[in-house]
């Protein structure tokens, strides 16, 4: 049976990703309770012992406001990190999966992103996330970089509980409504990264549910679908200053993984109904 290293395993993509694989592979999940990627020599001992054909990195910093303030930590996490499990990978000859996101683009271009198109971060977080593809391209022979964007599942922090919580208390909502990407669900990702790494793809892949939103089409479609009645009101990225930067436009296109002849992964809004129904907040009668 083919041995499979999750890193991040009790993250929200790692704790699906593991359910994907846990009846068919023989899935070792890691997390930072188990050893620090940012410690080389642990890293290794943990690969070691493990042998794994197969290592599906997830753990990462990826709270995009601290990066902001804590960019030392975010390079530590997410490159030297990265840079930690490439040469345990390397040595293992094991095949690496390794995930990014559409923040490693400043968003400029206004049409779909491509995989072949240069990178150029605008905040902390998409830069340590790229000096992470770096290392995993120069360091092992064989290896998938798969960019994902605007991820939420039910085993982390994400947007539409935030969003759903303050609904259901009565807040009145200012959503940005001039930036646009495609909103991923956990589990659908975990299937397409499981059907990725069986075709053996190799190189770089973007991956999302399809359809293009902005976080105000998505607040307002979860919102709906809780049955929640609020005022909310779209607003322009100005009027919600942040720390980070974002890319006005992260849309990722899908090109390899079409090519590879991996499935598309379903409409964002598919997502976020099977995402409030595991989480019990789906209004019955509501789906639609």
């Amino acid at each position: 049976m083919l041995r499979i290293l999750v890193t991040g395993a009790r993250g929200m993509l790692g704790s699906d990703m593991c359910e994907v694989l846990g009846s068919d592979y023989e899935v070792t999940p890691y997390d930072i309770e188990d050893f620090d990627i940012v410690d080389l020599e642990p890293t290794q001992k943990a690969v070691r012992e493990v042998s794994p054909q197969v290592i599906i990195h997830l753990a990462a910093f990826t709270d995009v406001e601290a990066c902001e303030d804590e960019l030392e930590r975010a390079l530590g996490v997410n490159s030297v990190g990265a840079m930690n499990i490439a040469m345990a990978a390397s040595e293992a000859e094991a095949y690496l999966v390794y995930l990014s996101t559409d923040y490693v683009f400043d968003g400029a271009k206004g049409e779909p992103y491509i995989e072949t198109d240069v990178p150029s971060p605008i905040n902390h977080y998409g830069l340590s996330k790229l000096r992470g593809e770096r290392h995993v391209q120069e360091l092992v022979s064989k290896h998938l970089i798969i960019r994902t964007s605007w991820l939420f599942g039910p085993n982390g922090k994400n947007f539409i509980d935030t969003i759903v919580a303050r609904a259901s208390g009565g807040a009145v909502l200012k959503v940005v409504n001039d930036q646009r990407g495609s909103p991923t669900y956990s589990l659908d990702l975990a299937r397409g990264i499981r059907q990725a790494f069986e075709r053996k793809v190799e190189g770089v892949l973007h991956m999302t549910n399809t359809g293009v939103a902005t976080w105000f089409d998505v607040a307002s479609y979860a919102i709906g679908l809780a049955g929640i009645e609020t005022d909310i009101t779209a607003i322009p990225g100005s009027e919600y200053p942040t720390r980070a930067k974002r890319p006005p436009y992260s849309v990722l296109g899908s090109a390899v993984a079409e090519a590879a002849g991996i499935d598309a992964l379903p409409h964002w809004r598919e997502g976020v109904k099977h995402h409030l129904r595991r989480k019990n907040l789906l209004k019955e009668g509501a789906a639609r």
